[in-house]
């Protein structure tokens, strides 16, 4: 089910309780992507009754409330650390997506289009960066055009390196493939830039951003997972690290690798350890017997120690990594229970129907 609410609402609501978005059931790169709001810092009970002497609101706002924590009624069922995850929610299953960077060219009296696409938007120094770039159109844009020639360059448009291509034309297109390593020497901040080169001299430009990092921590595998009270608890074991305080976020996947969960962990390594990602049991309790999942789309952050932008990355050494015989009837249907979450429904349950909580 999904619930729609006006904008303007979620934003008012925000202002009167503290609005912290964070990922979890109804869902849409970094922060791990934004999902639907949590509630942080609940009113206490005192504020709680002295809103309750608040005149009510219009009608409509106290259906939209009742809208709202609808949601929150659905979302706060599970922690915010193990959320229900689907096929849809590509942000969270595909976290290093590269950018598909388009370019319509009628806009300019050219008809075509200008495409490019990077295999993703992160990479390690050591890894190879790769590149799909496709002008597409009619003889009216080929017989205007004099070469295509691929760049990269920093964010004052410095030439760094020209790679080389391989080259398919057919009637209607010319597509290009481009794989290229990073330098120790660039900056963080890239751009792949594709270039026109038009018969009457002129020139056209079409980027996509990428990064190159140098990794800060290594994801080397998983300790033996076992049950912690309604929870199943993955140890993933982190080798090669800058010391520091780090962020984890996962997805759990069903046996033939179908979504099941996202998760996030958090905590300081030293130059090895590991952090813990735990499932609520409610996601687990009717797989339909003891099965094999799988744990990918590993996403490792240092973050920085003062308040600011610089966040470092780790990386793992496999895409998926198994979760063997894990056994359903070891947990419970039950949902995510505390006190400030039932606070905080009963205070939006309040507002859209005053007087009868």
């Amino acid at each position: 089910m999904k619930i729609w609410i006006p904008i303007g609402l979620i934003a008012a609501l925000g202002l009167l309780l503290g609005l912290r978005q964070q990922p979890v059931a109804l869902v849409s790169q970094e922060s791990f992507p934004a999902v639907t709001a949590s509630i942080r810092g609940a009113p206490s009970e005192t504020a709680l009754m002295e809103e309750a002497l608040q005149p009510p609101l219009p009608a409509a706002m106290q259906q939209a409330m009742t809208q709202v924590a609808a949601a929150y009624q659905i979302s706060s069922q599970y922690p915010p650390y193990s959320i229900p995850l689907d096929s849809q929610q590509t942000e969270l299953l595909q976290p290093n997506a590269g950018a598909h960077s388009v370019r319509d060219l009628n806009s300019v009296g050219l008809p075509g289009q200008l495409s490019i696409q990077l295999s993703a938007y992160r990479y390690r120094q050591d890894e190879p960066i790769e590149a799909d770039i496709t002008l597409s159109g009619d003889d009216a844009l080929f017989s205007q055009l004099s070469g295509l020639t691929l760049s990269v360059r920093d964010n004052s448009n410095t030439v760094l390196l020209m790679p080389q291509a391989q080259i398919q034309n057919n009637r209607s297109e010319q597509r290009l493939h481009t794989r290229f390593s990073g330098r120790d020497s660039w900056p963080t901040e890239l751009n792949l830039v594709a270039e026109l080169q038009l018969s009457d001299g002129s020139t056209l430009r079409q980027s996509a951003p990428f990064q190159v990092f140098t990794a800060v921590a290594e994801i080397t595998g998983l300790g033996t997972p076992y049950v912690d009270d309604n929870e199943l608890v993955i140890p993933v074991d982190i080798d090669q690290a800058a010391a520091g305080y780090y962020k984890l976020a996962a997805s759990l996947h069903h046996a033939d690798k179908k979504p099941l969960a996202y998760l996030q962990g958090k905590g300081r390594i030293g130059s090895s350890g590991t952090l813990e990602l735990r499932v609520h049991g409610s996601l687990l309790y009717n797989l339909g017997g003891i099965q094999n999942l799988w744990i990918g789309n590993l996403q490792l952050r240092k973050m920085p120690e003062k308040p600011g932008p610089e966040v470092q990355w780790g990386f793992s050494r496999e895409d998926f990594y198994a979760v063997n015989n894990v056994d359903p009837s070891r947990f419970s249907p039950i949902p995510f229970q505390d006190e400030q979450t039932l606070s905080r429904l009963q205070f939006l349950q309040s507002l859209g129907s005053p007087g009868t909580h």
